[in-house]
């Protein structure tokens, strides 16, 4: 037995000579007809996808954790499940492994004394004795329906492919992960099963960097990797360091996991697709990697250092912390069909460590500007001049795009992320950021500044809410100042239809002209929808606000400022009337506003992609 714990891949072929003991500790065996035919469904297409492939790849099945009992004895910690599937597996095919001279690995289970008589021969009359037998006998049973409805010859094929050694042609290999002497075993299953929780890439690729066996790993290294671990794994635990990087919607187990996709696809210049769903594939890879002849593990660690050093650099820098995190958030808009958003996440890390590799600091900005172009100005628009834009060419781009985005437009909401992000930077003096994690962390729509007619609530529920924000407003001193008799007559009116099981349709359609009226919202304007009328606000107070007023909206959006909760800052920029210099009357929003609102997005993009002109020098 080890000291220390050792991970491995290891054929079947190499556990045919072995034993398994399955102790008290572990549940009995429990798989069903579903998960063994999804096996053998997996094995078959492996074995017919190989055939024209390298002798050398391999289907890998999950971790088996052990821990050695004997000599060729072993007490099997986790994995229980899926040997004792493959041994029935064997058992089916014993007359074609008979020929090719094929043995079996033995495995027993503590609870059962006569389970390894009853693997070797399931039967239906035992299979009625333990609740253990009859799952067994069940996997058997399908096994063996299996092959029947398949062509016979695959008997064959498939046991060589299962069976057959390394280097000869593909086979089937587990990762073989051997505790410690010092390891307890009943916490090893414990927490392999608690909740199930798997071993990780993470974990794996961990055991791989220290495995004991590793050469020119010294032991000041072996020490310092750990360490060299935990920092980067606390780093990651800050959110916003680790929302800068990546969404969070499809988070590995651990959050370094991540850190480790896009280092080994830079590595090994793996496509995004390329390692599949598999959830191990990545610490297949980094095992694949390290294996290497005059591989160097300690350099590989020094490497992977280097990129999460990069990384937090840029989270450092304010200004590349808002063009890379820009970049990140929207990476949604350039990604391929059926993509993980983990995948379009890490091309975009991955891009932009490439680039910046190449580059000077000024000529990466400039990059970075580039990819926020096309992300603001959409898939199909030209790229940038080569020599960059004139200044009217710009100004021109740029008005054109605001006109064409609209409510509805799936590109408003990366623009109005943009132009938060721009008007952060233009504040150079300030340490305000942009919080991602906030962000990423809620639901965002797009919602209409001032109401809008054509957006009616329909349901009772919708417009008894509308009602409840409505009464806030008409019974509010600016509502009175505006007209008192209109604003007595509302309430009123508002009350009854409070009152009502279900607001009376035309009462109700008078009452909702009339607000809006008396919020200086009556008219509509044909830019109702344009971007100048639109913001960015989260869908649980959009849900419970759609199309109010802008005051009751303007409240509502203090009070979540006042709460701590996060509000993009041009949200509450709008809502504060920050962009109306002129503003006489802050709870009101008018033409003007709107007018003064839209100047100011267009002004702070055309001063965020200024960089991008022939002033600049180019790009």
């Amino acid at each position: 037995m080890t000291a220390a714990p050792t991970l491995r891949l290891r054929s079947i072929f190499e556990l045919l000579s072995e034993r398994f003991f399955v102790p008290s500790y572990q549940r009995g065996f429990r798989w069903t007809a579903r998960q063994v035919e999804a096996l053998l469904d997996d094995l078959a297409a492996f074995q017919l996808s190989s055939r024209q492939g390298s002798p050398n790849s391999f289907y890998c099945l999950q971790p088996v954790v052990v821990r050695r009992r004997s000599e060729n004895e072993w007490e099997l910690v986790d994995g229980q499940q899926r040997l004792t599937t493959i041994f029935l597996i064997l058992r089916a095919l014993r007359e074609v492994a008979a020929l090719l001279n094929r043995g079996c690995y033995e495995i027993s289970y503590q609870t059962r004394d006569g389970s390894a008589a009853f693997l070797k021969d399931p039967t239906p009359e035992g299979a009625t004795q333990y609740i253990d037998y009859h799952y067994m006998y069940g996997a058997y049973v399908a096994i063996e329906r299996w092959f029947r409805e398949r062509d016979g010859a695959l008997r064959l094929r498939l046991l060589d492919c299962l069976t057959g050694p390394d280097g000869a042609a593909p086979n089937v290999r587990v990762i073989w992960y051997e505790l410690g002497e010092n390891q307890d075993p009943v916490q090893a299953f414990v927490r392999l099963n608690v909740g199930r929780i798997p071993l990780t890439s993470a974990e794996l690729i961990r055991a791989q960097f220290l495995r004991s066996d590793r050469e020119r790993l010294d032991a000041r290294d072996a020490q310092q990797i750990p360490q060299d671990w935990d920092l980067i794994e606390r780093r990651l635990q800050d959110d916003g360091f680790w929302y800068f990087l990546q969404s969070g919607s499809s988070a590995p187990p651990a959050r370094i996991e991540y850190l480790f996709d896009v280092f080994i696809r830079m590595k090994r210049a793996r496509s995004l697709d390329a390692l599949g769903d598999d959830p191990l594939a990545t610490y297949l890879e980094f095992q694949a990697l390290l294996d290497e002849e005059n591989a160097d593990a300690w350099q590989v660690w020094q490497e992977f250092k280097k990129l999460t050093q990069t990384l937090e650099d840029w989270y450092e820098d304010r200004t590349l912390y808002h063009l890379i995190g820009f970049l990140i958030a929207t990476s949604a808009f350039d990604r391929f069909a059926d993509a993980r958003p983990r995948q379009a996440e890490a091309k975009v890390l991955i891009d932009l460590l490439g680039a910046r590799s190449n580059s000077t600091g000024t000529a990466f900005d400039r990059h970075l500007r580039r990819l926020a172009w096309k992300r603001f100005a959409g898939p199909r628009a030209a790229e940038p001049p080569a020599d960059g834009f004139a200044e009217d060419q710009l100004t021109q781009r740029i008005s054109e795009r605001i006109e064409d985005l609209a409510y509805g437009s799936v590109a408003v909401r990366s623009a109005l992320l943009l132009f938060n992000i721009a008007g952060l930077l233009e504040q150079r003096a300030s340490t305000q950021r942009f919080q991602f994690d906030g962000y990423k962390t809620n639901y965002w729509d797009i919602e209409h500044v001032r109401s809008v007619a054509e957006y009616i609530p329909g349901a009772a529920a919708d417009r008894k809410r509308w009602l409840e924000h409505a009464g806030e407003f008409v019974a509010s001193p600016v509502a009175e100042a505006r007209d008192l008799e209109e604003s007595k007559n509302l309430r009123q009116q508002i009350d009854v239809l409070l009152a009502a099981s279900s607001p009376e349709e035309q009462a109700f359609m008078d009452v909702f002209g009339r607000v809006r009226a008396l919020s200086g919202e009556g008219e509509a304007r044909v830019d109702d929808n344009a971007l100048s009328n639109l913001a960015l606000l989260d869908m649980g107070t959009n849900r419970s606000y759609k199309n109010a007023i802008f005051p009751v909206k303007r409240t509502r959006i203090i009070e979540l400022d006042k709460l701590g909760q996060f509000v993009p800052p041009a949200t509450r920029n709008v809502f504060l009337k920050y962009y109306s210099p002129n503003a006489a009357q802050l709870m009101l929003w008018d033409g003007a506003d709107q007018d003064e609102y839209g100047n100011a997005i267009e002004e702070t993009l055309r001063r965020f992609f200024a960089p991008l002109g022939r002033k600049a020098g180019g790009v």
